[in-house]
């Protein structure tokens, strides 16, 4: 099986960048991606402007995949790749961001079943990725940017047993990834995500059954749509319009009856509710769209 390893990294998501490694479509390859706070001072406000925070992991060729085609990114598994782990406090983000003074950063540990403050508090293990895209159609886009390529959309069910559906712009794609929390709430609201390295087991090939031209999330359980805006109200309007038109397109019902069927069915949920630009996602029963 082919491997990304955690030193084989990006920090855009372009189609100039020499790629770490090539993949058929359709083949099982391995990811481990980098631990990007594992040196950083725990005390460093300007923690951001770190190169190795700002990295990812790739670009991914993906062989077989062509301009113009959709890719389908399968997460078959994510375990931990480290036994420790890091969450950090930022003063003034979010709704609790007035009652943290200074930058802080803990270390946690973390295993297959959970995550384990100092304080002996612990939660769920709940592996995701924050960012992963293909190169965009012109141009490159940073680590943090977010458009129809992907990027940094936030959303908890790039986890294990979901599949991501991306539009291609150049042939290989170009994925690159990051971001890979051990545990984060819908909205990473407050403070961020369990941050640290994680083994992904994955597959990217061309998509026969589905064509997209924005992100899209298949699960056991929902189809996911995606929105971003400068307010939580526009990334919310962009992710139902989403909904709507995959509505319309999967099930040729009038924009009419998509309004009625996605206020009785689908759940409206924040996916980065921390600071702008937001994002949401709009959740769908599966099998409502026959997917």
């Amino acid at each position: 099986m082919k491997h990304l390893g955690p030193e084989q990294i990006c920090h855009r998501f372009s189609a100039e960048d020499e790629p770490a490694i090539r993949v058929e479509s359709g083949e099982i390859f391995s990811v481990t991606t980098t631990d990007r706070f594992k040196d950083v001072s725990r005390t460093d406000p300007d923690f951001a402007k770190s190169e190795v925070v700002r990295s990812m992991n790739g670009p991914i060729y993906v062989d077989g995949v062509k301009a113009g085609d959709t890719i389908k990114v399968d997460f078959l598994s994510m375990f931990p790749a480290e036994p420790q782990a890091y969450v950090l406090a930022l003063p003034g983000a979010g709704a609790l961001g007035g009652r943290i003074s200074s930058f802080q950063m803990i270390a946690v540990q973390v295993s297959e079943t959970e995550v384990v403050f100092p304080s002996g508090a612990s939660i769920p293990f709940r592996p995701m990725l924050g960012q992963i895209g293909v190169a965009p159609e012109a141009g490159e886009a940073q680590m943090g940017d977010t458009g129809p390529f992907g990027g940094q959309m936030s959303m908890t069910e790039a986890s294990a047993g979901s599949s991501l559906y991306l539009p291609v712009f150049h042939d290989g794609a170009y994925l690159a990834m990051g971001d890979s929390h051990l545990a984060m709430g819908d909205g990473e609201s407050t403070s961020s995500g369990v941050e640290g390295s994680m083994n992904i087991t994955m597959r990217a090939s061309t998509s026969r059954d589905l064509q997209v031209r924005e992100p899209l999330i298949i699960t056991e359980d929902h189809v996911i749509t995606f929105g971003r805006g400068k307010t939580l109200n526009e990334a919310g309007e962009i992710a139902t319009l989403a909904m709507s038109d995959l509505l319309m397109e999967r099930l040729g019902v009038s924009a009419v009856e998509s309004a009625m069927l996605i206020g009785c069915a689908s759940d409206l949920r924040a996916a980065l509710a921390l600071y702008a630009p937001y994002s949401m996602k709009m959740l769908m029963p599966r099998g409502s769209l026959a997917l």
